[in-house]
Order: C-alpha cells, then structure tokens, then sequence
C-alpha cells in the first residue's frame, strides 16, 4: 500500500466515523495531494504525502467535524 492510499484510508475511516458518506477522490497533483467530499453536506477533506514542516497530512472539516447533515 502506498502512502497516498494509506492516508486516504485513514481519511475515510475518520470522515465515517463522523457520520460523512465520502465520494471518491480526486488527485489535485502529481506530488500526492488528493481532495474528496462529502455526499451528504460537502465537507471536505485533503490528503497530502509531502506536508510542508508546519503543516498536517490530513485535513478539513470532514475529519474535524461531525455532518451536519439532516438524517430525519
């Protein structure tokens, strides 16, 4: 497994656990960055396989947050 698929991994895995339905996602660039969303409320969540020093390799509101999407 690579490390773009592994963090994708990683990134779905946190994403349902907070209740969001992820499509599929979609590579931005060659380096190992890829976005996918949320089908339900949009939210977002990037991967990255080269995070500057300050940065993290998994992010946005996806894996921050719970959905907000109404389930009644």
């Amino acid at each position: 497994m690579t490390k773009l698929q592994s963090l994708k991994q990683s990134a779905r895995q946190s994403a349902t656990w907070r209740g969001h339905q992820l499509g599929r996602f979609v590579t931005l660039d060659k380096r190992g960055i890829a976005q996918a969303s949320c089908k339900q409320c949009s939210m977002s969540v990037m991967v990255n396989t080269h995070p500057q020093p300050n940065d993290i390799d998994i992010a946005g509101g996806a894996v921050a947050l719970n959905c907000d999407h109404d389930t009644a």
